[in-house]
């Protein structure tokens, strides 16, 4: 089950993080409350809570685990989009891939979270 729910979790956020993910909302994901970032994070729980009802997990509990999918997704974009603004860091930039990288494994972690969570 373990391997099962983190590669769905996985493929749900390439989808999710790449696929998904338009102008509108990685331009308000530095502005804190903004409709932008809130989508994005929002879209993820729930693919996430998607997810998680394919598996025998009750329904609150997955709820609540989507719920803080989305907030903590939020708040990792959140730093890491002001990150690259207050240092104006650009695709041409080290720095921008080293932040692009740490969300991208805050991410991770937060999905190997939900796993244990989960079992």
């Amino acid at each position: 089950m373990e391997i099962v729910l983190i590669t769905l979790l996985i493929l749900k956020h390439t989808v999710a993080d790449y696929f998904m993910q338009y102008g509108w909302m990685i331009r308000d994901k530095g502005t804190y409350g903004a409709w932008g970032g809130i989508a994005h994070s929002g879209y993820h729980g729930l693919l996430t809570f998607a997810v998680l009802l394919l598996f025998p997990i009750p329904v609150v509990y997955a709820l609540l685990l989507s719920i803080g999918d989305s907030v903590i997704h939020y708040h990792v974009d959140y730093t890491k989009s002001n990150f690259w603004k207050d240092k104006n860091l650009t695709a041409m930039d080290q720095q921008y891939w080293v932040a692009h990288g740490v969300d991208q494994l805050l991410h991770m972690l937060t999905y190997v979270g939900i796993v244990i969570l989960c079992v």
